[in-house]
């Protein structure tokens, strides 16, 4: 993981040897405290990405995206929820008789009538009545009885954007699908703040007061992810398409302004009819077809591209809007909106993980080789979150914790790693050693097994020549020399008399080896410790 600051670091310790002791000394005096630090330094930057400017919304999104598509357990549609489709098939099958679209309201009301009939609990329709059809006025006469007769039919008004709400003639009282919001105060409303929305054209649609608005709002991305459930205005809740069929039908509210959509894993997860099929049925007077509309929510919408609903979702990139609209239903009627652990939650997380990490690296001689196996902790979290949005609504997107520990661990480890590497004089701290054995002397000591590592360390930042410590495999002859106590090791240049002083002041005894080759590495040191011993027996 250090490669790529290793061979920068030999380099320009090769030209600058004089920063060689003095950095990893440096190293070596921040110790532990470099640990917490560090945890300390991305606790800040996770609460400031939980609480103040998300600096990771990309990450979050493609992690959400990743869990709607890979759950092991997708959310299941709901088969009381059916959509009747104007698709490319049957466009074409009723443009002879009715021409293209859009076709004579007539049509629609029919349809819708027949469905009613039949015991449907509502008819919902995405299509906008904003306009009279000039050259149908007779149909429009048809279309507007059913409207007036209809009792469970749901009809949308679309938000116009909020900047044009002082141009607007429509002022918040006249809207009588809206009512007052019982979170704001009283002083707070106003009844007659305008607002921008187009309107239905037809009064019977108005009188019914069964609408709402049908607005998707992407994120930056232009990704849908979540649904609009109300929107308050001058103490006022406008309500959305299927929040205000959850007030009509008794289906629970709910609370939150907006919430985050639990989708099906494939956009045509509800069952869908042509809508041509019920057009022939009504025109034959085909009951037996609609009594399979009996107890059911009937969407009628469109997929057809021609039409151009399409949305970018986390399961479908060409999303047809009636498919948006029945998950948002689908979730209202079921309660199944996904719930986003909170940011409290998450960044506590976070700092359990990050201190637990620290204490892993600063109170253990561990960490290296936990380090190893990291990966499964982002394994694990990612588990936990296709878990929790397979069995509940509650989505635990461990996204950003996984990433933050990455970065601690990355950090740490590189720190940890060239710490090693200077108290081992091995990597971009290996001391330069002359090929000529005259040049200078290589000594060892050996300290009391009783003492602690954190007092051997502390030799190697005594002045004179750097001193190592050599940890030997725990095998043959190392695990013989860890037995009797810590082995340190020593290069001294030649003409170098500050290791004379040091070994009579220090506690060890120093002992020259044989240096007649080059020793550039442990290797070759632990050839002539053994050497020495074996001279020793």
């Amino acid at each position: 993981m250090s490669d790529w600051l290793q061979t920068p670091l030999g380099w320009l310790f090769a030209r600058r040897p004089q920063w060689r002791d003095a950095a990893g000394r440096w190293l070596l005096r921040i110790g532990y405290r470099y640990y917490w630090l560090l945890a300390l330094v991305f606790a800040v930057a996770g609460a400031w990405d939980q609480f103040g400017h998300p600096f990771d919304r990309e990450l979050s999104h493609a992690s959400f995206d990743w869990l709607m598509r890979h759950r092991p357990v997708p959310y299941r549609a709901d088969p009381d929820i059916v959509v009747l489709d104007i698709d490319e098939a049957s466009l074409a099958d009723m443009s002879p008789q009715f021409g293209r679209w859009p076709w004579p309201r007539s049509v629609l009301a029919e349809v819708a009538a027949k469905l009613e009939a039949a015991g449907a609990q509502a008819v919902m329709f995405d299509i906008l009545f904003a306009d009279p059809d000039i050259a149908n006025p007779r149909s429009e006469a048809e279309f507007d009885r059913y409207v007036a007769s209809s009792r469970v039919s749901f009809f949308p008004v679309v938000r116009l954007n909020p900047a044009n709400d002082t141009a607007s003639r429509i002022s918040v009282s006249m809207l009588n699908f809206a009512a007052r919001d019982p979170a704001s105060a009283a002083a707070d409303a106003n009844a007659g703040r305008t607002v921008a929305l187009l309107p239905p054209y037809f009064k019977s649609i108005y009188d019914s007061t069964r609408s709402g608005t049908n607005n998707i709002y992407p994120d930056e991305d232009n990704v849908v992810r979540w649904y609009p459930n109300f929107e308050t205005l001058a103490g006022y809740r406008i309500p959305s398409l299927p929040y205000r069929m959850a007030q009509a039908l008794g289906w629970p509210l709910p609370t939150q302004a907006r919430n985050l959509l639990n989708w099906p894993r494939r956009a045509d997860a509800y069952r869908s009819v042509g809508f041509a099929a019920a057009e022939h049925a009504a025109s034959s007077h085909d009951d037996a077809f609609f009594r399979q509309f009996s107890g059911k929510v009937v969407l009628i919408g469109s997929t057809a591209p021609s039409l151009n609903d399409i949305k970018a979702t986390p399961v479908e990139r060409m999303h047809p809007g009636i498919y948006v609209l029945a998950t948002a239903i689908d979730n209202t009627r079921n309660g199944a909106f996904l719930h986003p652990l909170s940011a409290g939650w998450i960044w506590g997380l976070e700092v359990l993980m990050l201190a637990a990490s620290a204490l892993l690296f600063a109170r253990t001689n561990r960490a290296l080789t936990v380090a190893k196996y990291f990966f499964i902790l982002p394994g694990a979290l990612l588990l936990i979150s296709l878990a929790s949005v397979s069995v509940s609504t509650l989505l635990l997107d461990l996204s950003v914790p996984a990433a933050i520990m990455l970065g601690y661990f990355t950090f740490a480890k590189l720190f940890d790693s060239h710490c090693r590497s200077f108290i081992s004089g091995t990597g971009p701290f290996a001391p330069r050693i002359e090929p000529s054995g005259d040049a200078g002397r290589l000594q060892i000591a050996v300290l009391p097994a009783t003492l602690s590592r954190d007092e051997v360390l502390l030799r190697l930042l005594e002045p004179g020549p750097p001193i190592k410590l050599w940890e030997p495999a725990d095998t043959g002859l190392g695990r013989r020399w860890a037995e009797q106590g810590w082995v340190l090791w020593r290069w001294i240049a030649a003409g170098d008399r500050s290791g004379d002083r040091q070994a009579r002041m220090a506690d060890p005894r120093w002992i020259d080896l044989p240096a007649n080759e080059t020793l550039p590495g442990s290797f070759t040191l632990a050839r002539a410790i053994a050497a020495a011993a074996t001279q020793g027996e």
